[in-house]
Order: C-alpha cells, then structure tokens, then sequence
C-alpha cells in the first residue's frame, strides 16, 4: 500500500472492503464525499459462497444505481417454501406476485455482489480501494484520525468507519476484546451444478428443510453462465474451536451430519464442490459502537448468526443510514456517527436476537415426529406467523426511514 496519496484529512477512510465497507463507499462517493477503502487482502474475491439481497437490502442497491446488474445477475426465486426433513412434506411460504414482492430475495453468489460494488466505486474513483492494507488500530485528537497499519504506515483523514467484519480491530480499540460464543452448531456451505441433480431439484425455488437439531436451506444462483445450487447446513455440534470461514469440509462427515435426511438433500450432498464448514459464534449486541470521529459497520457490530439471512442486508443498511447521517452534518462525522448509531442500535440488536433465536425454531423436537412436525410447521409458518416474523425486517427501508 502506498499512502503518499490519500493522507489528506479531506478523507474519510474506510476499514475494510467487504460488501459493507464498499455500499458505504459507493453511498458515500455518490453523495460527493472523498473516502478511501483499505482491505487487508492482496485481491478482492470471495468464491464459494451464495447470498440473498432479501428487499430491504435490494432498496438500498438499487437507490445506488445497481437495479439492472441486480436483474440481470440474480435469480428471484418462484416460490419458497419450508420442507420437512425426512418425509420431503411441503409447505409453501410464497409464489412469486406482485403481493409477495418483499418478501422474494435476490440469489446471487457473494463474488458477484462484491464485483458490482467494486466496479461502482471504481467508477466513481478509480483509485478509491487499497490492498494489502491491514487495520490494526487508530489514533484521534479533536479533527483527525490517523489509521495504523501492520506494515507500521499510517493514514490520515476525517474520520474513520471500521467495517472490518467479526474480528474487528477498529471495534476492539473502541470496546475493547469482545469474543464469540459458541452457539453448539456448525455451518456447512458448498455449491452444486444443477447438471448434476434430478430435474425436480432444478426449480427456482428457495426450500429450507428443519428437522430435529439440524437444517438446511438450497437455492439456484448463476456463475458465468451456469447455474448452481447453495447448499448451506447447519447442525447442532457440542463442540467447535475455530470461529472461520474458510475451513474445508469432507462430503463424507457432512453425510454423516445428515445420515437420516431425505434423499435429495443426500443428493445435493454428495454432488457438492467446494466444501467448506465453520463454527457460528454469536456476540451479544453492543451498547454502543462510536467513539468521537470513529463508527463501525456491518459485521464489526453486530455479527450474527446467518439463520434468518440477514448479516449482508444488515451492513447494506448500515451504510446506507450511515451516509444520510454524513450527509446530514457533514462538518461533525463525530456528531453524525452518533446519530448514526442511535438510529441503527435497536434494529440490528433485534436482528442479532431474532436470528439466534431461530436455531430453535428450525431444529425443534416436534420436527422428529411427522404428525406433531407437520401441526409445528403449520403454526409456525402460517400467515401470521410470517408476517409477525418477516415483514418488520423486509418492509424497512434505509432510503427513508427518519433518523432521529
């Protein structure tokens, strides 16, 4: 990294480019501000992983200009609908209608969200994302902030918005250490070409299947032209000691995590590529994440578990409110960072509650039994409960939504 050039407190920096970092970026630039992106990695990219822009976060995209590479990019889902484990029983949540349009999520894999906001910001400022660049701390006095680098540079600017994800160094220097805890389940995630499976499973449809300590959830997504099914499991595990992304997995211990299941989700199984598991660690919501010209964002405040598919959703919205809030008071970022939390605390602290709450929801002992799992499955995603669950995360809008 070469910091001759973005050392003017002009700036506002950035830790980290992941999708958070870069929609506050993107939202950033595009209301006139200077900022700068700098991302520990020597490349951006990210394989291996599929994610849903569910509406809540698609409105903001798309008030960034990205609506048509949204289209033309994603699947969008026909139906989606709960399955039962062992039987293969069905209910559906949804068909694809005008009435059901928020709650119909954009399927695309994390690479191409990552591209599509790399390629705005570059856009924007060809020059605007720095690489091999690791945050390790800051310092800040009355009207600057000098951000620390592993390789002992340093950077200075306005302010600074630490979006360097669940191991945050920005965040520990605010709060202090704040480890994950271990929430007895594991995650397995791979990607199958659809080629592979049997007809029935080709369908545009999103299907999470629950079952006693254990579900799994499987959409289509497209890479260069081919499509693929995710596969992501999870299942209760006593036991785990990385908190990672990035370890490999073997098909056959993931068999065997789902020995009993039905045989299409054996199949997709057995066809997976790229194989990786991890541990799912939860941190309890923060107070507070500001401190003087210094905020956080994404991950870094408020990780999650990813059961109701809501952590990339949660950092699009933080950028999004977080610019408004720049752009409010945009001679304070102190002043503004303040609102910025205030206005994001409650909602991501809800988020972070109701997702881990679903672990029991989806691995419920009703599941094992047929009758008592198919009344479970009617009451749980009945209707109602649907709109009680989904429809306060899905119906936000951080385009509009007030900020005191």
């Amino acid at each position: 990294m070469s910091a001759d050039r973005v050392d003017r407190k002009s700036k506002l920096l950035i830790a980290g480019a992941g999708i958070g970092g870069l929609t506050a970026a993107l939202s950033l630039l595009r209301r006139g501000f200077d900022c700068d992106v700098f991302e520990q990695a020597s490349e951006l990219r990210e394989v291996g992983a599929g994610l849903w822009v569910s509406m809540n976060g698609a409105r903001v995209l798309m008030a960034l200009g990205l609506e048509d590479e949204l289209q033309r990019t994603c699947i969008v889902a026909d139906q989606r609908s709960i399955r039962l484990w062992n039987t293969g029983g069905t209910w559906p949540l949804y068909k694809r209608t005008q009435e059901a349009a928020s709650h119909q999520p954009f399927l695309l894999l994390r690479a191409h969200l990552l591209k599509m906001l790399v390629d705005a910001v570059r856009r924007l400022k060809p020059d605007a994302i720095h690489l091999n660049a690791h945050c390790v701390g800051f310092r800040q006095d009355a009207n600057s902030v000098r951000m620390k680098f592993k390789d002992g540079s340093v950077v200075e600017g306005r302010a600074l918005i630490g979006a360097d994800g669940a191991h945050s160094k920005v965040r520990e220097q605010i709060i202090g250490a704040v480890p994950g805890q271990y929430t007895n389940a594991i995650a397995w995630r791979g990607l199958v070409p659809v080629d592979r499976l049997l007809p029935h499973q080709r369908a545009h449809v999103v299907s999470t299947w629950v079952g006693p300590q254990a579900h799994v959830t499987a959409y289509p997504v497209r890479w260069e032209g081919t499509e693929l099914m995710t596969f992501s499991g999870q299942v209760e595990h006593s036991e785990w000691q990385l908190e990672s992304w990035s370890e490999k997995g073997s098909v056959d211990d993931c068999l065997n995590d789902f020995a009993d299941w039905h045989p299409d989700i054996l199949e997709v199984i057995k066809n997976v590529v790229s194989l990786h598991k991890w541990g799912l660690f939860v941190r309890h919501p923060l107070e507070r994440w500001t401190e003087g010209r210094v905020t956080l964002l994404g991950d870094a405040c408020h990780s999650m578990v990813p059961y109701l598919g809501q952590g990339v959703n949660m950092a699009i919205e933080d950028a999004c409110v977080l610019a408004r809030c720049l752009e409010e008071t945009p001679d304070d970022p102190a002043a503004a960072f303040l609102v910025y939390q205030n206005a994001r605390i409650e909602r991501t602290s809800k988020v972070i509650r109701s997702s881990a709450g679903m672990q029991y929801t989806f691995h419920h002992e009703a599941l094992a039994e047929e009758d008592a799992a198919s009344e479970y499955i009617e009451s749980q995603w009945s209707p109602e409960s649907n709109a009680a669950r989904y429809n306060w995360i899905y119906q936000y809008d951080a385009t509009t939504v007030p900020l005191h």
